[in-house]
């Protein structure tokens, strides 16, 4: 019976785990966005861009889903028909073994023998529904690799540099005429907003896109900062070792708000707190900004 049982505990260790749900966060409603790319493309070149990027990125997460549907339909399935050849091994070795107790000469080693088969057949069949997962799973990870390589934002159009306009830069060990209680009570009312959806576009409580969120927290500590993103690079440039609570990092799609400690308080899906970073999503890094210097 030793064999049945180590046969049984591989097929059990051969069971592929669950596959999670994939929870993808939503894509911003870009519907509104396309009058405008309509109007600007006579005038910019790539003037529908944005929408075309939007498009591609609301396929991807379809792919994504579909992908990952489709792999744990397979993964479960497996599961069930490893859970059925355990089953039948055992309820087939149950029935050889009154054999070992007959009192025919070699009853007990024919039996030995067929218990012994009955483990190498089903751990076959156990191992080769594997192999047959195992060529489903391959191609959708490719698929999935396919997905993950595509830098949609790198399509994008950016703004050029405005030559005539020097930026401002903090001296080490100055303080560039900065008001900080300002900068702290914006953190305090970004702060109040951890938690809040993301609404592209929003620009309230009741949902907050990036710029959204950095120029409400401004303006409820009486300064005001432009709409776009891209714009809020206004005060003074900072180095990262100077940075200060309600210090701004800029790119030229995506804006957050240092908010100290490390920290960084940006309008994901929810608003949240992340590590301190100059990368986002291939976006050009335009620098830490301080509004009120």
């Amino acid at each position: 019976m030793r064999e049945i049982v180590q046969a049984v505990q591989h097929i059990v260790d051969l069971a592929p785990a669950e596959v999670s749900p994939v929870h993808l966060p939503p894509l911003p409603d870009f519907r509104a966005a396309v009058p405008l790319a309509e109007m600007i493309a006579h005038g910019s070149p790539g003037g529908t861009t944005l929408v075309e990027v939007a498009g591609h990125l609301s396929g991807d997460r379809d792919l994504v889903s579909r992908i990952s549907d489709h792999a744990a339909a397979h993964v479960e399935a497996t599961r069930a028909e490893l859970t059925h050849l355990t089953q039948g091994l055992l309820q087939q070795a149950v029935g050889v073994l009154p054999r070992f107790f007959s009192p025919v000469p070699g009853a007990q080693l024919g039996a030995l023998l067929e218990l012994q088969h009955l483990a190498a057949t089903f751990l076959g069949e156990a191992t080769g529904r594997i192999t047959d997962l195992d060529a489903v799973l391959d191609p959708l990870a490719d698929d999935l690799d396919r997905v993950t390589a595509t830098h949609h934002a790198a399509a994008l159009p950016t703004a050029p540099a405005d030559p005539e306009a020097p930026v401002p830069v903090v001296e080490a060990g100055t303080d560039g005429g900065v008001d900080k209680q300002a900068g702290e009570a914006a953190v305090a009312a970004a702060m109040s907003a951890l938690g809040t959806p993301y609404v592209w576009g929003g620009t309230t409580p009741a949902g907050f896109d990036c710029s959204g969120l950095t120029q409400w927290a401004y303006r409820q500590a009486g300064v005001e900062l432009p709409r776009l993103a891209q714009e809020q690079n206004v005060g003074v440039q900072v180095s990262a070792d100077q940075l200060q609570p309600g210090d701004l990092a800029v790119w030229d799609g995506h804006v957050a708000m240092y908010a100290g400690d490390g920290q960084l308080i940006e309008a994901g899906d929810p608003v949240s707190l992340n590590p301190v970073r100059t990368t986002n999503m291939g976006m050009a890094f335009k620098g830490f900004w301080r509004p009120t210097g």
